[in-house]
């Protein structure tokens, strides 16, 4: 019967007594119908290591060499539901699981990763993963993080791209009073400011509108959304669109006006073109609460990834990193989060988690920040026991919003000045050129990137974006050629070199961008209050608490809300878990 292999710290490390000294003829590993029973030395220092577990004396135990097994009873923290005994080995140098004649037989060795019982568990470590771990390990818990990417960072993706770092997600520190991220990096001169940008509204026609006449445009607009009921279950979107018919400002010029109506609502993020009910609620922008501040701190050309090392203790000395474990390629398949199983303490029980991979993982809570789009996906085979209706309720009504990028090389700059904001304004008759790259006429702006001269960020929202991330390489360089021809009749345009995309929707780890109240969620009664409320055993302990961006109350769709999020549930947990 060979052991399957499984890494875990040692006994000793793990504050165990001391295992007496093994037989020195090698016997058998123990099977089910052995029946010689644990030294008291050996059941403490089980206990130890499983956090004080109960193992009976009844229990059968034999020593080996290198090994001791263990058979814990059917119904036990290792049983997971099985119809046999289990048998587990213990290596003198850690844990390590046998396979006996129960479940794990019948999966063919599922490794089972049990034995080293975590504190907390966090699922997902993007910003606000890393947020709760390192608040978690400085508490001084024992913390595990479960990555299923092959990367840390979530929806914050630096890449490079030649010699450029460039932000695929998360890009600038928006405001700095009370940002949470603006406190944990300005004291390490880690942000710069941006200067002034030079604005063009563009038609698709090639034409250039006048800056003083968009202005006002763009003003009226606001003003209507301004003094809008933010207490009606409206959409902005259909606040916009009925200020074309009662704008004054508006009225003057209808076609331009309804050109200006479209640019706002993409690059607003507004929503609901194919469903008003999934565009974003007036009610949720009186919620979401801005830092004050510059809005548009850069990282100085190094990228957002900094602020992951930030957390993680790496910057600036990386020999100071916190050494807290994260496993990557480890998607959660299963949380079974209310154990009856026997062996466990009725007032702190076990959260089980499984892996894709077949791993397993046990603790006294588990985090979870997987994003709304990813819960929406997956939430019904996620949970064991399902979630309550009022989160799931919240899940299905919180929407989550597509925005991608396209990053252009060019082989030199041909835009006026540095830095620049290309807006581009879509006529309905000028959209009919495109009808085999309809996604173009999604494109709302051109930017220039902070510390890359030779480069123009493209942005694209929505149902656009979607069909976007669909195209080959090669075909989203042809649509971004033929929209350039628009910009031709101004400006001597150069040729592309290379680009780079974003594709959050496609993303299955993603399924979007950042999360928004839709009309939905005022109307059915979802919020973010409801989806960071913890699930509770026996409403008293959390065994399972929701962070990340879209839980914020008021931060939601910014970085520094999924900070606060991840820190928030630690810090419940820890007040928790340290007065026991």
């Amino acid at each position: 019967m060979r052991p399957v292999r499984c890494a875990t710290r040692s006994l000793r490390s793990a504050g165990a007594t001391r295992l007496p000294p093994a037989p020195s003829a090698p016997l058998p590993v123990v099977t089910s119908r052995c029946r010689v029973y644990p030294p008291p030395a050996v059941t403490t220092a089980l206990q130890a290591a499983c956090h004080g577990l109960r193992i009976n004396p009844g229990k059968q135990i034999r020593h080996h060499p290198h090994t001791i097994c263990v058979h814990w009873g059917c119904g036990s923290v290792l049983d997971a539901g099985s119809t046999g005994p289990v048998i587990v080995a213990i290596f003198g140098v850690g844990l390590r699981p046998a396979v006996g004649d129960s479940w794990l037989t019948r999966r063919r060795r599922i490794k089972l990763d049990l034995m080293q019982l975590m504190d907390v568990i966090v699922v997902g470590c993007g910003a606000s993963g890393l947020a709760a771990l390192r608040r978690l390990h400085d508490a001084g818990l024992k913390v595990l993080g479960l990555e299923a990417d092959d990367r840390i960072g979530g929806r914050i993706r630096t890449v490079q791209f030649g010699e450029c770092a460039l932000d695929l997600g998360a890009a600038w520190c928006h405001g700095e009073k009370d940002n949470v991220v603006f406190e944990l990096v300005n004291p390490l001169g880690l942000l710069g400011r941006p200067k002034p940008d030079h604005k063009l509204y563009v038609l698709s026609n090639g034409e250039l509108i006048d800056e003083g006449k968009s202005e006002t445009l763009i003003g009226a607009l606001n003003q209507e959304v301004g003094k809008a009921d933010k207490n009606s279950k409206k959409s902005i979107a259909e606040c916009v669109r009925t200020a074309l018919k009662t704008n004054a400002t508006l009225k003057k010029e209808p076609q331009l006006a309804k050109s200006f109506v479209d640019w706002f609502e993409k690059n607003n993020h507004l929503g609901g073109q194919a469903d008003p009910r999934q565009g974003k609620s007036l009610k949720g922008l009186e919620e979401c609460w801005g830092c004050e501040g510059e809005f548009m701190l850069n990282w100085k050309g190094k990228g957002f990834k900094t602020l992951l090392d930030v957390l993680l203790n790496k910057y600036p000395d990386p020999s100071k990193a916190i050494p807290v474990e994260i496993l990557l390629k480890k998607e959660v398949e299963s949380i079974k989060w209310r154990s009856t199983q026997q062996g466990l303490e009725p007032e702190n029980p076990l959260v089980h988690v499984k892996c894709k991979d077949g791993s397993l993982y046990a603790a006294k809570s588990v985090i979870v920040t997987l994003s709304v789009g990813v819960l929406k996906e997956r939430h019904n085979q996620l949970f064991n026991p399902p979630l309550p209706t009022e989160k799931v309720t919240a899940i299905n009504t919180l929407q989550l919003c597509v925005l991608d990028k396209i990053y252009i090389e060019f082989t030199r700059p041909w835009w006026p000045k540095t830095p620049a904001s290309l807006s581009l304004l879509w006529r309905d008759e000028d959209k009919g050129n495109f009808a085999n790259e309809e996604w173009v006429t999604e494109i709302c702006a051109l930017n220039t990137v902070e510390y890359q001269p030779n480069l123009l960020l493209a942005w694209i929202y929505g149902r656009g974006a979607e069909v976007m991330e669909k195209c080959s390489e090669d075909q989203v360089k042809a649509g971004v050629n033929k929209l350039l021809e628009i910009f031709k009749k101004q400006f001597d345009v150069t040729p592309i070199k290379a680009i780079k995309r974003s594709q959050w929707a496609s993303n299955p780890l993603a399924r979007g961008s950042y999360s928004y109240r839709s009309v939905a969620t005022e109307e059915e009664g979802g919020s973010a209050v409801t989806l960071s409320e913890p699930l509770y055993h026996g409403g008293k302990f959390p065994v399972v608490c929701f962070a990340g961006e879209a839980t914020s109350h008021h931060r939601h769709s910014a970085v520094h809300g999924a900070v606060e999020a991840g820190f928030r549930e630690a810090d419940r947990l820890v007040a928790i878990l340290k007065k026991k």
